[in-house]
């Protein structure tokens, strides 16, 4: 999702540098609608790569063979691989489109007969979101500066009203998001510090915190109601689907969020995002926007609760 999300710019730099094209873009299914948020792409081709890892390997040869069929069918003019798996770089090899390229990510496998160009090479010192504009300088195109915003009205906003109407302690409040997965237990910072954090944003003017999780991430729901006490000022909106997610941040004046894929989201949706960092290089992977910001510690737990405490009062206007 993180690498999707940090594709928007790209994306949006193509639609200006040709207004008239049909760009299509091949998605996991899972994670197609923040593609079909995006005011830059015309059609989103959804694919459940995971029924076809999970399920009859017979089913997924034919799924495969159809979506290779599908894509060559169409005849594009130019694919870019900027995900460069092998089985991507196989599929545009047999797209047959006449401009092929691709990304060649540092200790990854790269099947160079697939491209006609030459690659794009990953710079782990560059954001992922410079390393993917790349792909638009190799073309020839105009770059220019990155926009991560998904610039359409955020959708299910009856949903975002009706959860606000059942939480009436947030009329004109100020909501700091909180986003307390993560894919791995290296990059959760612990689930007391945000308690703590959200204590101390509770004593300020006016504010409430909401939470977010992910759908696998059960462990944290069953801590959520010791660990987040109602004097805390807290809502939980829990696990949602993406555009419901969306839709709720877009209302939060602040995101605050460990290093996983929904942190990329609240730029997404113009919100200033604190992300929290342990195992990943900032520098590569940082939230956008000019108002976004991070913390980087050795180990996630060396974060302490009054620096970011310190940050989000920073962020918010408070200091």
């Amino acid at each position: 999702m993180g690498d999707l999300l940090l594709l928007i710019p790209t994306l949006k730099a193509l639609r200006g540098n040709l207004p008239q094209a049909k760009i299509s873009v091949l998605v996991g299914h899972r994670c197609a609608p923040i593609l079909e948020m995006c005011s830059a792409v015309d059609e989103v081709i959804s694919v459940d790569r995971v029924s076809m890892r999970d399920g009859s390997k017979l089913a997924a040869l034919g799924e495969i063979f159809r979506l290779a069929e599908n894509i060559r069918r169409r005849g594009f003019d130019l694919v870019l691989d900027l995900h460069s798996f092998r089985e991507t770089n196989l599929l545009t090899w047999y797209s047959g489109a006449p401009m092929r390229l691709g990304l060649k990510r540092t200790r990854a496998a790269f099947l160079s007969f697939c491209f006609n160009m030459d690659p794009v090479i990953e710079d782990k010192t560059q954001h992922v979101c410079s390393v993917f504009l790349a792909s638009l300088k190799a073309l020839g195109l105009n770059a220019g500066e990155p926009d991560c915003r998904l610039d359409l009205p955020i959708p299910d906003q009856e949903f975002a009203r009706l959860f606000f109407e059942q939480n009436p302690m947030t009329s004109g409040a100020r909501l700091v998001g909180m986003y307390l997965g993560a894919s791995s237990p290296g990059r959760r910072w612990p689930l007391e510090k945000f308690s703590q954090l959200a204590k101390l944003l509770s004593r300020e003017t006016n504010i409430n915190s909401v939470l977010f999780w992910g759908p696998r991430e059960q462990a944290v729901a069953r801590q959520i109601e010791e660990a987040f006490p109602p004097s805390f000022r807290t809502l939980v909106a829990g696990s949602l689907p993406l555009r419901q997610m969306a839709s709720l941040m877009s209302h939060c004046d602040l995101l605050i969020s460990n290093d996983t894929g929904p942190m990329h989201l609240g730029p997404a949706v113009g919100v200033p995002t604190l992300g929290l960092f342990s195992l990943a290089l900032p520098e590569h992977y940082n939230p956008l926007g000019p108002f976004s910001h991070f913390i980087k510690k050795a180990s996630i737990d060396e974060i302490e609760v009054k620096e970011v405490h310190r940050m989000a009062a920073e962020m918010l206007g408070l200091t």
